[in-house]
């Protein structure tokens, strides 16, 4: 299980840079064809709500699964909770953004035979020009059976 005395852990940084393009995939994989992702010229062009999730995939890689794995979540039992995002400021093609990732909190909640142990993970990322443009909070769960 995490130690509470992990919140407040923060770890290395990494970038992403947003490519047209890789918008323009996102949008089709999730079969969203809203001509804001599609247009033509930076000032109208959007993301998908949900892009910032390639943030971590494509510019962290497994670093943030490393480094949960660091602080003692069993990724083998690791579920998806819950995600949010919180915009700040407009992200464009174009832009580098930077996110640092802290454990915000650790707890648990018992529920017949198992304990469900609750990791919330917040980045904030910035851009190029150091303005914070975007928060995420994406809380995991980990499943503790008494006998495991």
């Amino acid at each position: 299980m995490v130690d509470p005395k992990q919140i407040g852990t923060t770890f290395e940084p990494f970038t992403y840079t947003v490519e047209r393009g890789k918008v323009r995939e996102f949008a089709l994989a999730i079969g969203d064809d809203n001509p804001a992702y599609f247009a033509g010229d930076d000032a109208s062009f959007a993301l998908p709500p949900t892009f910032p999730i390639t943030f971590t995939f494509w510019g962290g890689g497994d670093k943030l699964w490393t480094d949960l794995e660091g602080i003692g979540v069993d990724l083998l039992r690791l579920l998806h909770a819950e995600q949010e995002y919180q915009y700040l400021a407009p992200i464009l093609p174009g832009d580098t953004v930077r996110g640092r990732t802290t454990i915000a909190d650790v707890y648990t909640k018992s529920m017949r035979a198992v304990t469900l142990e609750y990791v919330v993970v917040e980045t904030e990322y910035t851009n190029q020009r150091d303005e914070t443009v975007l928060r995420e909070i994406l809380t995991i769960m980990v499943r503790h059976d008494p006998e495991n």
